[in-house]
């Protein structure tokens, strides 16, 4: 029995050592889509984060856009190592974070990826609602997250 364990243990450490081994190469893979050539460069694109107002009365509705656009005459291809690529999170004047979207949220734990065309956006939509988080009278910061690339932000105000 003890001679199994050993075996077993010694088989789980190679697959294991394999996978650490490869995982780079089938990575690279993954992230070889398009002409061929990986995105390596993500200078060239621009990232803005919008609301559908810039005031909002209490208990109302909050649109946040983020929209990532392409100038460049190539594809760009945004990698993730998670489901989690977007995120946003709302802060007051003083600058306390009062809510994260992703707190609380499980993401899938695979590799995904956005692929943004040549001279095009890619744009993500959030509706923000009391139910999330109330905002009380004052102004905040909405900022914006693609997860491992880009922050953004805007500023709102809630009224009575």
């Amino acid at each position: 029995m003890e001679k199994k364990r050993v075996v077993l243990g010694a088989f789980l450490a190679s697959v294991i050592i394999l996978s650490i081994a490869i995982a780079p190469s089938l990575f690279a893979h993954a992230v070889d889509w398009g002409d061929g050539l990986p995105s390596r460069s993500t200078q060239h694109l621009i990232f803005e984060v919008t609301t559908d107002k810039q005031a909002y009365k209490t208990n109302e509705t909050i649109v946040i856009k983020m929209n990532i656009t392409n100038p460049t005459d190539s594809d760009v291809w945004l990698n993730f190592s998670s489901g989690h690529q977007f995120d946003y999170r709302i802060i007051s004047a003083g600058g306390q974070v009062l809510y994260r979207w992703s707190d609380n949220k499980a993401f899938i734990m695979v590799l995904t990826h956005i692929k943004i065309s040549a001279h095009s956006s890619y744009v993500r939509v959030f509706h923000h609602t009391p139910t999330d988080y109330p905002l009380k009278p004052g102004r905040y910061m909405i900022e914006g997250v693609v997860v491992g690339y880009f922050t953004g932000s805007t500023e709102i105000e809630v009224l009575d």
